[in-house]
């Protein structure tokens, strides 16, 4: 990445005086096109706008990417600038959008994205890991049907008849394999495959973090707080349909919900002794320069978080109108017979990592200390919705393994108590933890070697 000096990195940001760091509050979130996306957008605006209500001074920056022509991203920026408009002239003017355009499935896209990041940033405080896609061919609408009807929490919060597609790969990423063949010495070089589902939903961005870390890290010293890595899981994440000898999912029929346990096994065990060669290896120390000058050394390690949506309406699946309808039907009806986690509408889904995106770091801390002080960790972070007023809130999520934020054995707070759990899971033990916690820490090497093995072959690719 080029080394800008701050300063230039601010006027480029749009402020002829660069504003001071402090006041400035800096998140990326990709694949904000619709659903999801766009909903966490709207809601960092009125989440930011209501927290600080009495710092006129404060100002907030979403960096948003989609898939999108320039054109459809200036359309989504006016939509987005039209909700923070609700608030007042006064209020929108303290928001500020910038639109990118990004494939996570091409990895020279991801660079290019990262490079120009870096060039017109003064910093990241978070970054929002939203994009990705499901990898299904469609419904099984007989079994659909079938388990909506007669089981339609379960049904619909843990779905078994999306059709999956096996062996999904991205298009080629560079072009090695057909110069090599050119050349007098002739040198077999084929890059390898790269699982579609596993690239756009995981390694895309694990390749876009490492690569924005100095700008997680920049502006910062000891005493700030750390900027913050939020992943998008799901509740359908589960290791029955992860296989450690298949991390990109290339043999899996369900590559979705195997790409989502992935993330919440890297998630999870980002702070733990085992994960730690590697996840400094993914988030290095930066020298002084990338660092606006202010000792890179000193500047805390961003902190990796997880969360999910619950249970809301997207375009992931697409379905024609009625269905639409007939499935928003169901999520209802789910909720008044007991699930916290329909929320519906993307926008409640949203609340989870808006929430984490811009909470100060004690209520983070402070949310977590009850399961630190039990030998637990880091929380997967749910947003949910109460039964009969729909009351938007976040709550931990049991994930099989590993259990309320890393504690073993039934929930111990009467809040994870209440929940509804998923039938058939078994309270994770100290060995299920144990083995949750080998699983991370060999998901954390393998994909240190993938990436460092694919920046190779991009660096090659670039040269030639």
């Amino acid at each position: 990445m080029g080394e800008a000096p701050l300063a230039d990195r601010g006027r480029i940001f749009g402020n002829a005086t660069a504003e001071p760091l402090e006041t400035q509050t800096i998140v990326l979130v990709t694949g904000a096109n619709a659903g999801l996306g766009f909903a966490t957008c709207c809601r960092l605006i009125d989440d930011f706008l209501s927290l600080h209500r009495s710092s006129p001074e404060r100002r907030l920056t979403i960096v948003f990417t989609t898939r999108r022509s320039r054109q459809a991203s200036a359309a989504t920026e006016a939509q987005i600038r039209r909700h923070a408009d609700r608030h007042g002239a006064a209020a929108s003017s303290r928001i500020r959008l910038i639109a990118e355009t990004v494939d996570l499935q091409n990895l020279h896209a991801v660079r290019a994205l990262a490079r120009r990041l870096d060039r017109d940033l003064p910093k990241l405080d978070a970054i929002i890991l939203n994009a990705g896609i499901g990898g299904w061919d469609g419904l099984n609408w007989p079994l659909t049907i079938w388990k909506v009807l007669t089981d339609v929490v379960h049904a619909t919060t843990w779905p078994c008849y999306k059709i999956g597609t096996v062996g999904q790969v991205t298009a080629k990423q560079t072009n090695l394999a057909s110069r090599s063949k050119g050349a007098e010495k002739e040198e077999k070089r084929e890059e390898p495959p790269l699982g579609a589902v596993f690239c756009a939903n995981v390694f895309g961005h694990y390749l876009l973090t490492h690569l924005v870390n100095p700008l997680l890290r920049r502006g910062r010293t000891e005493s700030s707080e750390p900027g913050r890595i939020i992943w998008l899981s799901s509740l359908e994440a589960t290791p029955a349909f992860y296989d450690p000898d298949d991390i990109q999912g290339l043999r899996n029929e369900r590559s979705y919900e195997s790409s989502k346990q992935l993330t919440d096994l890297l998630a999870l065990t980002s702070d733990l002794p085992c994960a730690a060669p590697y996840v400094e290896r993914f988030l290095p120390e930066c020298s002084s320069a990338d660092n606006g000058g202010q000792g890179g050394d000193d500047s805390p390690r961003p902190a990796i978080y997880v969360t999910h949506p619950g249970i809301c309406g997207t375009s992931i699946v697409p379905l024609i109108l009625p269905l639409v309808y007939c499935m928003m039907a169901a999520f209802y009806l789910a909720r008044w017979l007991g699930s916290p986690w329909h929320t519906i509408y993307a926008y409640m889904g949203a609340a989870a990592p808006a929430w984490v995106a811009l909470s100060p770091q004690s209520t983070l801390d402070a949310a977590e200390a009850p399961y630190r002080a039990r030998g637990g960790g880091r929380v997967k972070w749910g947003s949910s919705a109460s039964r009969w007023l729909g009351t938007n809130r976040v709550i931990s999520t049991e994930v099989e393994g590993w259990g309320h934020g890393g504690v073993v054995g039934p929930p111990f707070l009467q809040n994870d108590a209440q929940l509804r759990r998923k039938r058939g899971l078994k309270l994770s033990t100290e060995e299920d933890r144990k083995q949750f916690e080998a699983l991370g820490c060999r998901a954390w090497r393998e994909m240190e070697e993938l990436r460092e093995q694919w920046e190779q072959l991009l660096d090659e690719d670039e040269r030639e």
